[in-house]
């Protein structure tokens, strides 16, 4: 394989993972300050109270945040879409996706 091969092949990744992210960027359920709000309560509650195998502190969060029974649908079913069923699964597989998703533009002006 030629050089300029694997020089188109590196591009052609590049544009679609760029492309993936930008898809997953469309389907946040909120905007990332939001989403690191939400996500930076669950993990606090989570550590300290344990995981009950249930979505009780991602609840007590959405109500902190007073969200929309919308944006609270939204944002329980985008988590349950990536693996989020409990606290501990949202913290670990919902976060995991946002932070591989999001705009790594936008990540590093807000220092996350």
């Amino acid at each position: 394989m030629s050089d300029r091969d694997k020089s188109a092949r590196k591009a052609q990744l590049k544009a679609w993972k760029q492309a993936q992210r930008q898809r997953a960027q469309a389907e946040f359920p909120l905007p990332d300050a939001r989403l690191r709000l939400f996500f930076d309560g669950v993990e606090r509650l989570r550590a300290r109270h344990g995981c009950f195998h249930d979505t009780r502190h991602a609840m007590q969060c959405i109500d902190a945040m007073a969200l929309s029974d919308e944006e609270a649908n939204a944002l329980l079913d985008w988590c349950q879409a990536y693996g989020g069923h409990c606290d501990c699964e949202i913290a670990a597989n919902t976060h995991q996706h946002w932070l591989e998703s999001r705009d790594r533009a936008a990540a590093a002006d807000t220092g996350a």
